[in-house]
């Protein structure tokens, strides 16, 4: 159940990252086209908002138990998933409130170290690189799927929204991006209600002031620079991907051979996401996860390489090397990432 809604957590933080290559598509006539800062700027925020709530979701296992945890996290989904259904609904949204709801839909990156903390009470450590590695990677299953669903949802009428006014793009195409936010929010109710009818608390217990330990020891900074490099770069760039590809690869400067942002931009947070599920149990048979973080930072470094070679690009023909360079940093950084959630429960 947890997992689960991880899941859903994890496509509300980059719900913002599949609807913004959109956003200026569907812009009524008269209102200003939002700029490239202010595209970056969108996607940026519910990173750096996830950033800053986990410092509060981590704190919270122990106080609220797993049940109310869960059911209170995926609660909270609700208010950014109905937020841009409505934000998209309207072609005259100004930028403030956009970047309100970006914001708020940092909660679904916020509750990921509750979550995760809870669950590491139900498995002994032997087990953790195991149990943590699956649930993370699983969770991050929900960047490429909101990335890959959202460019098909936005096709038609959903769940009766069809008597919802439509958007029409730049080409004329009706489309309804409200559906993005929509179409989680009944499984988003359906992962609440699981959570109070099936979870049980495991009984630790410890206030506020005695967590503020970790805050004291060397091995806390060195973990948060090596997440930092790992999941850091992995959840930034999911965000970023589609907005890249429509920036350095656009139609601008290639017309209708440019490629699409919303085809590719799904395809590496999913195999990063699949990689890290799968490495978590090789760290726990192997003995240890540093060594596979350090062979994913190798990885990462020369998919950045690979990458840098690409980003200015005379012809569409080069979008290959550059798709590969971001294949290469995403795979790789499953290997850091199933690395890190290993020593995590260990120090």
């Amino acid at each position: 159940v947890t997992t689960y809604t991880m899941i859903l957590a994890f496509a509300a933080w980059f719900l913002v990252s599949a609807i913004a290559p959109r956003l200026n598509d569907i812009r009524a006539e008269g209102v200003d086209l939002l700029t490239k800062e202010q595209l970056y700027w969108l996607v940026a925020v519910p990173g750096l908002a996830g950033g800053v709530l986990r410092l509060v979701f981590m704190f919270l296992p122990p106080i609220m138990g797993s049940r109310l945890l869960v059911s209170f996290s995926g609660a909270l989904l609700v208010l950014p998933l109905f937020g841009w259904a409505l934000a998209a609904r309207d072609t005259t949204t100004p930028f403030w409130v956009l970047m309100s709801l970006a914001f708020a839909a940092g909660v679904g990156g916020g509750s990921f170290s509750g979550l995760m903390a809870s669950t590491s009470y139900y498995f002994p450590k032997r087990l953790a690189g195991t149990a943590l590695g699956l649930q993370a990677g699983i969770g991050n299953l929900g960047i490429g799927v909101m990335q890959l669903l959202l460019p098909w949802v936005v096709g038609f009428g959903l769940f009766g929204t069809a008597i919802l006014t439509p958007q029409s793009d730049s080409e004329g195409k009706l489309v309804w991006l409200h559906n993005g936010g929509l179409v989680l929010i009944p499984w988003v109710l359906l992962a609440v209600a699981l959570a109070i009818l099936v979870i049980r608390s495991v009984p630790v217990k410890a206030n506020f002031r005695q967590q503020l330990d970790i805050f004291g020891l060397k091995h806390t900074w060195i973990m948060t620079a090596i997440y930092l490099m790992s999941f850091g770069a992995f959840s930034g760039l999911a965000a970023q991907t589609g907005l890249i590809i429509l920036n350095v690869y656009s139609s601008d400067q290639f017309g209708a051979d440019a490629p699409n942002p919303l085809t590719w931009a799904w395809i590496g947070p999913m195999l990063g996401a699949l990689v890290r599920a799968g490495v978590g149990p090789l760290c726990d048979r192997m003995g240890g996860g540093a060594k596979f973080t350090f062979v994913g930072g190798l990885g990462m470094t020369a998919g950045t390489v690979v990458t840098l070679f690409f980003l200015n690009p005379t012809s569409v023909n080069e979008f290959a090397g550059f798709f590969t360079g971001m294949t290469i940093i995403f795979f790789f950084s499953g290997f850091a990432n199933a690395g890190t959630f290993k020593q995590m429960p260990m120090i």
